[in-house]
């Protein structure tokens, strides 16, 4: 029985041109900007993994929204996009259940547009660019970028906004990278939703999870096997302190 791999895509299977290996031949383009301009490559090793991946049916979890998917070499349907907030199904219509969901819990907590605003305002446009990501309508979550590509000016940034977010509210920094969530959206959420579906038409059916980051463990934890890049701020913090890693 073919595997179910559910995989973040950026640096996990794909990364920037800075963050490939010095000097590398043979990278792939993966994604590319609105404009056209390449954005994400894949080195010779991670295209052969890849290719090893699609013996099974590969599910792209991404914080990527549906139209940014659409600029990358991978699968589209079945996915999962913007953290969770969109599920898009094996005909590649969107999952019009999970929207409903999503948009019922939503009403019962802080707008998303209101802590965007609250967010947002006060910041320096010359250092920083931000967003709203939504999808069909709905609301989704907060990004913010350093123009600068700083990781440490968002680390310092991410306690200077810490007041300003609601206390149930999810915040996720991972290089430049400073996004924030509400409670009802996660990939994990999503992410479980797929594995029920899958489980009741093939109860032994393998669950792969693949990620590279902190909050990726949330959908994993869910599969019955995980997959992390060795060079990963997943696998940084796994290593942490680890006496068998001399």
């Amino acid at each position: 029985m073919r595997p179910l791999v559910l995989t973040d895509l950026d640096d996990t299977l794909f990364q920037t041109m800075p963050k490939c290996p010095p000097g590398k031949e043979g990278l792939r383009q993966m994604s590319s900007l609105l404009d056209g301009s390449p954005s994400g490559f894949a080195t010779p090793m991670q295209q052969h993994f890849l290719g090893w991946l699609r013996d099974g049916t590969v599910v792209p979890v991404t914080a990527r929204g549906r139209d940014v998917l659409a600029r990358v070499a991978i699968e589209q349907a079945p996915a999962i996009c913007s953290n969770g907030g969109c599920i898009v199904g094996d005909d590649g219509e969107i999952d019009r259940v999970w929207h409903d969901r999503l948009a019922e819990e939503a009403r019962r907590v802080d707008p998303v547009a209101d802590v965007y605003r609250a967010i947002a305002d006060p910041l320096c446009t010359v250092r920083f660019r931000h967003w709203m990501v939504e999808e069909n309508g709905l609301d989704l979550y907060v990004v913010i970028k350093s123009n600068d590509h700083d990781d440490q000016a968002l680390a310092v940034l991410e306690q200077e906004l810490a007041p300003r977010v609601p206390k149930d509210w999810r915040c996720h920094r991972n290089g430049n990278n400073l996004a924030y969530l509400p409670p009802w959206l996660s990939k994990r959420v999503a992410v479980r939703y797929l594995i029920d579906r899958a489980r009741a038409e093939a109860p032994d059916r393998p669950v792969i999870g693949i990620g590279d980051s902190v909050s990726d463990v949330g959908f994993m934890d869910l599969c019955d096997f995980a997959v992390v890049p060795t060079r990963s701020q997943l696998w940084a913090a796994v290593v942490d302190g680890n006496g068998w890693v001399d």
